[in-house]
Parts: structure tokens; sequence; C-alpha cells
């Protein structure tokens, strides 16, 4: 008797996960990539910096987007954490760019910042985190951009 009883279980729990599959959108990772840095304000001890993020979906359905958690780092130094509410859906084949207002105290990283810029060199980034979509049963979707800045482009 147990092990009918068990084996319905069984049964009835591989139906119920193959529902849930049926009802789970697939969706491909999208790109998300860096499009431009503006420097907002900057005092002694905070400044604010502007990113333009662009998220290019390749799927054939609309992606909604309902929020991320993220990290930003300079050469490897924690430039800021955050989270963001953002509330938008990216079209079917298509991009959306999003702004995040950053803000950080570089206090402690100045004079190698300020190294790198008079030495003309490039400054590495990285963002990391992931973006919430919203579907039911849907993952998140891990973030992870990295590149590098031409300090001759940014303006302070």
């Amino acid at each position: 008797m147990k092990s009918r009883v068990l084996g319905s279980l069984v049964l009835m729990s591989c139906l119920l996960l193959h529902g849930c599959a049926i009802f789970m959108p697939s969706y491909s990772k999208p790109d998300v990539s860096l499009a431009n840095v503006e420097m907002l304000k900057s005092n002694l001890w905070e400044q604010s910096f502007r990113l333009q993020l662009r998220v290019d979906n390749p799927n054939s359905k609309s992606l909604p987007i309902r929020g991320m958690q993220y990290k930003v780092y300079l050469n490897d130094m924690r430039l800021a954490t955050g989270v963001s509410n953002n509330v938008f859906d990216v079209p079917a084949y298509g991009s959306e760019t999003f702004e995040l207002e950053v803000r950080s105290n570089l206090w402690r990283h100045l004079a190698d910042l300020v190294k790198l810029v008079e030495k003309q060199q490039s400054v590495s980034y990285r963002i990391e985190g992931h973006i919430s979509t919203g579907l039911f049963l849907a993952p998140n979707i891990n973030l992870k951009e990295e590149g590098t800045l031409d300090p001759s482009q940014l303006s302070f």
C-alpha cells in the first residue's frame, strides 16, 4: 500500500514539474552593455555619476525588466553598489536603454585615479549584479559587463 501511494506521489510530482515547464517561458540571456557615463556632480565626500546601460533582447517575446542590484568597479576598486527599481520592457528583437544614478566616495582612491588620468591610461570597469524580470518562475538575469574607458574622452 505504501509503495502504491509513494509511486502515485512521485508520478504526480513529475506531472506537476512538467506542467510548470510548459508555462515557464524560455528566454535567451539578453546582452547588457555600458552605453555612456556622465559625471553629475562631485565634491570632496561624494561623487554622482549617471550610467546608461543598453539591454539587447534576442528573444521573440518582449522582456520585462523589474529592477536590478549592481556593483560597479574601476580598475578592481569598488566604486559603488546599489539597487534600482527601473521598470520597463525591452521589445522582442529590440533594445532599450536605462539609466542608473550612482553615488560613490572615491576619496580613498583619488590619488590612484588622478595618476591614471594624468598619464592618459585607460581605466578598466566592471559592472556586476542581477536583473529581475518579474516573470513567474523565471530566474534573475546575471549581469557582468566589463571594458575600458579612455580618459581622454572623460570630462570631470
